[in-house]
């Protein structure tokens, strides 16, 4: 990878609840498994003593937790007051589909910095809470700050990782847990959707409606 490639954090964002963060293990994963794809170290040290401190400074109330690598290794760390979400959120589709080049891609693939085609698709309508996103072959992925799953048919069904989004670890606890399954969902199957939900690791499953 060229020098110029490395001007990018590689993120996780997750929720600490009085004390504790929310399926921890699954976030370190995933970041360490991105660190490991771009070649910049990720050490167990270097993570303890920064999830350590926040616990320390943030022992009680909910959180939302940023956490920052950078290229030499170095975490940098965010939290800030994480308020319930009223429900049903409201979701907006897209109005022109992600590349496939891109929704199929690292800064895709990977919770990173490299946020510019989340950011040029984020909601302006401050009612609206997501984006729907969808590729060029006419398949939902994903929303700009977490995944979606709807119901098609009386089951819960969330698009597979081949649409192109990111592996978010909401999204693999609801598979685990047998919440939702794997299916490609396609603009077509809109009108068919009987229910929908926005899924992140953040604020759990929100039931949501398609505005």
């Amino acid at each position: 990878m060229a020098d110029t490639d490395l001007d990018f954090d590689i993120l996780e964002t997750l929720a600490l609840r009085d004390g504790g963060f929310i399926h921890l293990q699954r976030h370190v994963t995933r970041m360490q498994d991105a660190a490991r794809h771009f070649g910049r170290p990720c050490t167990d040290a270097v993570l303890e003593q920064a999830l350590q401190q926040l616990r320390q400074a943030h022992a009680s109330g909910h959180w939302r937790v940023r956490l920052a690598l950078d290229a030499a290794g170095r975490i940098q760390t965010q939290a800030a007051p994480l308020p319930p979400s009223a429900t049903p959120v409201r979701l907006a589709l897209a109005d022109r589909p992600i590349a496939n080049a891109v929704a199929h891609g690292d800064w895709v693939r990977f919770k990173t910095s490299r946020r510019a085609h989340y950011d040029s698709l984020q909601p302006t309508d401050a009612s609206v809470f997501d984006t729907v996103l969808h590729n060029e072959d006419g398949e939902i992925t994903e929303g700009t700050r977490g995944n979606i799953a709807v119901l098609l048919a009386g089951r819960w069904v969330t698009p597979p990782l081949s649409s192109g989004l990111l592996p978010g670890v909401g999204r693999a606890v609801a598979l685990d847990e047998g919440r939702v399954v794997e299916h490609p969902v396609r603009l077509d199957d809109l009108p068919r959707v009987q229910g929908w939900a926005f899924v992140n690791s953040l604020r759990g499953w929100l039931p949501a409606v398609l505005r």
